[in-house]
């Protein structure tokens, strides 16, 4: 209507409503566009919040894990600390019996680092990474990133450290129970065939143990590396998903 109006003055050479009409045409435009602007920035804001959201979901994820997984390492480590005791002094109690096989049967046990980054990686590969305006943030996700490949790599060397230890100690490892078991199931005694005045002379064996108990502590070291990481993100997220809800008059 307004460009109609325009043409007629022009027609009519009606220089003071030319000026008027092209006022508001170029107000309209200009009107038209920042309320185009503020529904796109509106809608990417709420598209942040919801990326957050998930990514936090995925941190909370892998702290639990990651938590799980140093409890276990540890009392991995403290199992063969035990079994290490009783092989120097080589005495063995009948009430620590059932103990002594159950730590003597995970002492293989590793468990990596998690860094449940799905959220991130969907992120990056649409990229939509950068509508994560904090930059702080962006770099902590990073940074877990980054922490992720290496402790990958460094899994990948522990798998192969086991592997090389167990060759010492499998011949003393003989598992005589049928049934299928999980890892995290207690093995008690009479489910190995263990002679305990071989292992306690074997020194090999000894050293085998001493190893895998390195890589055991290795592990909750990196696992507890990866949680001090994983909660300063978590901190952060929270806070800035508070900013985010206040700005937006809504509950985070």
């Amino acid at each position: 209507m307004i460009l109609r109006r325009l043409a007629q003055s022009l027609k009519e050479q009606n220089w003071t409503a030319i000026c008027i009409e092209f006022v508001l045409l170029v107000l309209g435009v200009a009107l038209g566009i920042e309320a185009q602007q503020w529904v796109n920035e509106r809608a990417e804001r709420q598209l942040e919040r919801v990326y957050l959201e998930r990514i936090l979901t995925d941190i909370r994820i892998s702290i639990d894990t990651d938590q799980l997984n140093a409890t276990r390492l540890t009392a991995s480590s403290d199992g063969i600390s035990m079994v290490l005791n009783r092989l120097r002094r080589c005495e063995l109690a009948d009430s620590e019996k059932d103990a002594f096989a159950d730590a003597l049967a995970h002492v293989r046990r590793v468990a990596p680092s998690v860094f449940v980054l799905n959220t991130m990686d969907e992120m990056l590969s649409s990229g939509k990474f950068s509508i994560i305006r904090n930059s702080k943030i962006r770099d902590i996700l990073n940074g877990l990133a980054r922490d992720s490949d290496y402790q990958d790599k460094v899994y990948a060397a522990k798998i192969a450290q086991v592997a090389t230890a167990s060759v010492a100690a499998n011949p003393h490892l003989i598992r005589t129970y049928a049934e299928h078991k999980t890892p995290f199931e207690f093995v008690r005694w009479e489910e190995l065939d263990l002679d305990f005045s071989a292992m306690c002379q074997d020194r090999a064996f000894h050293g085998a143990l001493s190893r895998l108990k390195d890589i055991a502590d290795s592990g909750i070291s990196l696992n507890n590396r990866a949680l001090d990481k994983l909660r300063i993100a978590q901190s952060e997220l929270e806070r800035e998903l508070g900013t985010i809800a206040h700005s937006q008059g809504s509950a985070p």
